[in-house]
């Protein structure tokens, strides 16, 4: 779905802070749910829907003014986007 101009605006600062967590993570070689979790609890991004294991993480989680924050974190990438919910209402798909 389309994210509005004032969602987006308003996601910046949210994925610009996790990219850098998960960044962080990435380095230390510590990707695992848990602590993908831990970096949306201590970003202040709750009820996010973390699902993976220690080769990859996806993830996503409502963003502050609507949408979504979405994307993944493996061994060799950090990605992080905004954008709008998907067409069931969530931000990743059912598995």
């Amino acid at each position: 779905m389309d994210l509005s101009d004032e969602a987006a605006a308003a996601a910046v600062q949210p994925v610009s802070d996790l990219r850098v967590r998960l960044e962080a993570l990435r380095a230390e070689g510590e990707i695992s749910v848990q602590a993908v979790e831990g970096a949306f609890q201590e970003l202040g991004l709750p009820d996010a829907v973390v699902r993976g294991d220690e080769g990859a993480v996806e993830f996503g989680a409502a963003a502050p003014e609507g949408g979504c924050v979405f994307g993944e974190v493996r061994h060799d990438a950090v990605l992080v986007e905004a954008g709008g919910y998907i067409m069931d209402g969530g931000c990743l798909p059912a598995q």
